[in-house]
């Protein structure tokens, strides 16, 4: 369980889905709040959602795009506080992954996110030119 509170929220389903994803892989995450930003909510009742949702301790914002909604919400409530941080366009393995860490600060925490993602992201190539007799095995998976 993550040692912040990580709100995630994002565009649609985002947060939700984010969510179960979560919870299959890694159990139910009492520390992390997910805030859908559905059709027909206007910005203050996002805003509203995420106030209630917050409390005086250190929080983390996982949003799902820079400059979008939740992203532009988020940040006007970091602007108003030292304790807390926004993140954007992160990913399930880095947020999957500081789970299960333990954070000096929060800024570390928030600067590890982003680094998880820098380095989870790749393109999967087949290598035509190389001769390989040992297909990949893609029985095993999380």
């Amino acid at each position: 369980m993550p040692q912040y509170k990580t709100i995630v929220t994002g565009h649609g389903k985002f947060a939700s889905g984010f969510q179960g994803a979560i919870k299959l892989l890694a159990g139910k995450q009492l520390n992390m709040k997910f805030i859908d930003f559905e059709d027909g909510m206007s910005e203050v009742d996002l805003r509203e959602k995420f106030l209630k949702s917050m409390d005086d301790e250190p929080t983390l914002f996982f949003t799902d795009l820079t400059g979008g909604t939740p992203y532009k919400e988020a940040a006007k409530i970091a602007y108003e506080s030292s304790n807390i941080l926004v993140v954007a366009g992160c990913n399930l393995a880095s947020l999957l992954e500081t789970t299960f860490n333990n954070y000096k600060s929060l800024k570390d925490y928030a600067n590890d996110l982003v680094s998880i993602t820098k380095q989870s992201a790749e393109l999967f190539e087949i290598d035509t030119d190389e001769d390989d007799s040992t297909p990949e095995n893609f029985d095993d998976g999380i």
